[in-house]
């Protein structure tokens, strides 16, 4: 017999957004500073900052690959992460780990991250988050970030999730989860499972 699947994302959830927010202007200054651009500011706080991050890399690395850039990129990025966290060990939310190793034994664990695979398996490692999930499923690290194509992943693999777990308001998320019935849980109603 299949356990039920609780789906979960990581930002906002169980680490504090902060440690994705000050990773990513740092980034930022880094990207602004190297290429001596600071039009690019404009792209900072959009949702489709990635655009400036292409005509930043673009900049830096004129003859690398759009997979090159995007994985020089994601990289830098995903390695401040985890250094926030480790400097930061008080952005873990520890009592939403605790209260997901509890579930672990009833449900089928299943992180859905924008984070790469190599890289998302060192953050929850700085987050002491390890063994948490029985299932990760994580972006290529070469191409942009999309939550749809890895929610896409997890039905047809797994089939959809009894529940979604999420700290963050990702509106295109959850309307396609609401469209196949799957329960919506934040943080505060955790317990109600």
């Amino acid at each position: 017999m299949n356990k039920p699947i609780i789906a979960t994302n990581v930002d906002d959830l169980l680490i504090k957004h902060i440690a994705f927010v000050e990773p990513h202007k740092a980034i930022w200054k880094i990207l602004i500073e190297k290429t001596g651009d600071k039009s690019l500011e404009k792209w900072i706080s959009k949702p489709d900052y990635f655009i400036g991050v292409n005509l930043a890399m673009d900049k830096l690395m004129p003859n690398a690959t759009r997979e090159g850039k995007t994985l020089q990129v994601r990289t830098w990025y995903q390695e401040a992460v985890i250094k926030y966290i480790q400097d930061n060990p008080n952005c873990v939310n520890r009592h939403i780990s605790e209260r997901l190793k509890q579930l672990k034994s009833k449900y089928f664990l299943v992180l859905i991250t924008t984070n790469t695979q190599k890289h998302i398996n060192k953050i929850l490692s700085a987050a002491g988050l390890a063994k948490l999930y029985d299932e990760i499923i994580a972006s290529q690290t070469e191409k942009e970030p999309d939550k749809s194509e890895l929610l896409d992943t997890l039905i047809e693999e797994h089939g959809k999730p009894k529940y979604y777990l999420t700290g963050k308001d990702d509106l295109e998320i959850i309307e396609k989860l609401k469209k196949l019935d799957v329960k919506i849980i934040k943080p505060d109603e955790l317990d109600s499972i």
